[in-house]
């Protein structure tokens, strides 16, 4: 999990890049201009040898990253960001085993099922596929029927989770979460689920995200996994996943009502969320199934 210097540089300048002003190159001149000091024999600094940096461009490198960007907020608004969900839970696993719809021949690839949320930053709620900030929203989630017909799964449910988000002024983005299995053989999976103990965490008043979560189901019996391992999912087991939320940003009694309802009308936040965070009196909108703020309620609710 050692990072190499370049990755450990890297992740430090990207976190004061994302403060600056958009118009500043990020270019060798504005770069040079951000010393990074780095010890050598560290596992975030120059690796001595023979250590490895296989897996110097994510988790480790992730939480310098998320670091970086939180650091700012102690300035206040609008500077920062809250931290974000981490890389590698079992919705992006590795998977592989021995096809038995192909006379047995070998797989193994790594799916992108589901993966975390990004944190919330002033002036917008978190990015729901984050994918962490090595990726930063530039990955793709895979298509159901794509990965089904490649590998032999069945992705049983793939969602977002309602009320896991970092609730906030900004909210970070929910969890996602989901259910796949091998048909007909075992497979292993390989993970590395990071957020499961430390979940990401709000910033300036704002709350946490959900937790990262790995469970095999099996025989009616659910199983709660390591957060890093290797796991063979026997023929009729499961495995459930919960890529973490994103932290939230500022005070979620600022949140602006409106978009509260939004949230409730988009299946993410329940009513009953609505008005014990952010005290939103939601009511019935002329439109059937949908929800409006209460403006009256809601301003006397918030005035308490």
């Amino acid at each position: 999990l050692n990072l190499s210097e370049n990755t450990a540089t890297g992740s430090c300048r990207i976190g004061v890049f994302n403060n600056l002003d958009e118009s500043i190159p990020h270019n060798e001149g504005a770069k040079s201009q951000i010393k990074v000091l780095l010890r050598e024999g560290s596992a975030i600094g120059k690796p001595k040898y023979p250590v490895g940096t296989s897996v110097a461009t994510t988790n480790v490198n992730d939480r310098l990253m998320i670091a970086g960007n939180c650091v700012f907020s102690r300035m206040g608004a609008p500077y920062g960001q809250a931290e974000s969900g981490s890389h590698l839970p079992a919705g992006v696993g590795v998977i592989s085993g021995e096809d038995p719809f192909k006379h047995g021949k070998s797989y193994v690839n790594q799916v992108f099922v589901g993966y975390a949320g990004g944190g919330a930053r002033h002036g917008f709620d978190g990015w729901l596929t984050y994918c962490g900030p090595a990726n930063a929203g530039l990955i793709q989630l895979d298509s159901v029927e794509v990965d089904e017909s490649m590998y032999p799964i069945v992705i049983e449910r793939r969602g977002v989770l309602p009320g896991s988000q970092g609730f906030g002024e900004f909210e970070g983005a929910p969890a996602t979460g989901g259910v796949f299995y091998p048909l007909d053989h075992d497979m292993t999976i390989v993970y590395a689920a990071d957020g499961t103990s430390f979940p990401p965490r709000g910033v300036l008043g704002g709350g946490d995200g959900k937790e990262s979560e790995t469970i095999k189901l099996r025989a009616g019996e659910k199983i709660v996994l390591p957060a890093f391992s290797e796991e063979t999912i026997e023929d009729g087991a499961r495995i459930e996943f919960t890529a973490c939320g994103g932290g939230g940003y500022g005070d979620p009694l600022k949140r602006d009502p409106k978009r509260v309802a939004a949230t409730v009308n988009r299946g993410w936040l329940s009513r009953e969320d609505a008005e014990t965070v952010y005290k939103v009196v939601l009511t019935d909108a002329d439109e059937p199934g949908l929800l409006k703020v209460d403006e009256a309620r809601t301003a006397a609710l918030r005035a308490v």
